[in-house]
């Protein structure tokens, strides 16, 4: 129906194939480019959940996603020392209640991509300059190329280079909630089977575990710090900033540093929320984190940009392609089900990386209290019906 409707999509994370996939079946024309000459593998483990398992149902991946999904049948907090304080099942430790799944981002994507075989993808691609007018947006490539388009949609991830283009800086806000985050694969010297080991203190957390691979663990980092990086995306200078700050941790963390230069998918930055009040301007939007980063530590950004690209792509099918319409419906369906879930970012900011010794009694209040919490924000939207 709408095949004459040409849609640019930036970026082949998570909200990028989604929102093709939701274009394509609607009838659109969708085009899905992207920076990296291919798909990041691995990466941190993702939960699909609430209103997110039924568009995933919906897509027809949810079978797919339990079939890959991460087995952690346990988890044991530990002090600096190695013993245990606390010891939960899996799913609890994960935060995850009744049909709600964990995956491993570069698993999601792939199942995702699985989905869009036949939408145009292009790597290796990225855009050097845009401009539009009333009936068109002018992409300029970096290869040299121009194209015109209906519509962009900009899903390129919270350093989104689409939103610096169009958007002006008074009309984004990059809130850095004064932590860093960092991950990465090593191998699995602790021999650990299907267990998260993690400790936590003087506002620092360190992880560990292994799951369907035995010969690989994924570590993570977490910890509060007011110092800021001469370049972000410097990857050396994250590394001895880690080093730095982990030195006299104690329990595993010499060993896990030790391994890091073995590790070919590390990740770090900043732990950041980006809000905007319309991620709308002409006939270009923004979805997921590009628009509306929670933090990575609320565990919602990919449930977001599930929700996110349904309803976009559901309006624009309800408006017959008019994207003024449409773009007015999403900024106004999205708003407080995205507040509910940056709130939720905010308050789990607060409630990790702790001062205090840490107890027992602590993490059992703390879990109940984000499995109350997530359970709520997770669900804080009622999903049109776009069939």
């Amino acid at each position: 129906m709408f095949k004459h409707i040409k849609v640019l999509v930036i970026g082949a994370g998570i909200a990028g194939p989604a929102i093709c996939y939701w274009l394509k079946r609607f009838g659109f024309s969708p085009v899905l480019i992207e920076k990296s000459i291919a798909i990041r593998k691995g990466g941190q483990a993702l939960d699909v959940r609430g209103v997110a398992t039924h568009i995933a149902r919906e897509m027809g991946i949810y079978d797919r996603v339990c079939d890959m999904r991460t087995r952690i049948e346990s988890g044991r907090f530990v002090d600096v020392s190695g013993n245990v304080l606390h010891e939960e099942q899996g799913e609890k430790f994960g935060f995850r209640q009744d049909d709600e799944v964990e995956i491993l981002r570069g698993d999601l994507v792939e199942t995702l991509m699985k989905t869009i075989t036949d939408v145009p993808c292009r790597f290796n691609q990225s855009i050097a300059s845009m401009r539009q007018n009333e009936s068109s947006v002018t992409v300029n490539f970096n290869d040299g190329s121009v194209e015109n388009y209906d519509m962009v949609i900009a899903a390129d991830g919270i350093h989104s280079a689409a939103r610096r283009m169009i958007f002006d800086k008074n009309e984004y806000q990059l809130i850095n909630l004064g932590s860093y985050l960092s991950t990465f694969t090593i191998p699995n010297y602790l021999e650990l089977n299907h267990m998260d080991l993690e400790c936590e203190a003087n506002h620092k957390l360190v992880s560990i575990n292994s799951d369907n691979d035995p010969k690989t663990a994924r570590a993570g980092f977490m910890f509060r710090s007011q110092h800021v990086l001469n370049d972000i995306r410097d990857e050396n200078e994250q590394k001895q900033f880690l080093c730095d700050t982990f030195r006299d941790f104690g329990w595993e963390v010499q060993n896990i540093l030790n391994h890091m230069s073995e590790s070919d998918d590390f990740y770090f930055d900043a732990i950041t929320q980006v809000k905007m009040n319309s991620w709308t301007k002409g006939r270009i939007a923004l979805l997921g984190d590009a628009g509306y980063c929670p933090s990575p530590l609320s565990g919602q950004g990919n449930n977001l940009a599930l929700v996110g690209a349904y309803i976009l792509a559901g309006e624009l099918k309800t408006a017959n392609g008019n994207h003024m319409q449409a773009f007015s419906r999403y900024n106004e369906l999205l708003h407080a089900f995205v507040d509910a879930n940056q709130k939720f970012g905010v308050w789990v900011s607060e409630s990790y990386l702790v001062e205090d010794e840490f107890s027992k009694e602590f993490a059992e209040g703390r879990s109940n209290k984000i499995l109350a919490m997530i359970k709520s924000v997770s669900n804080a939207i009622a999903l049109p019906w776009y069939e």
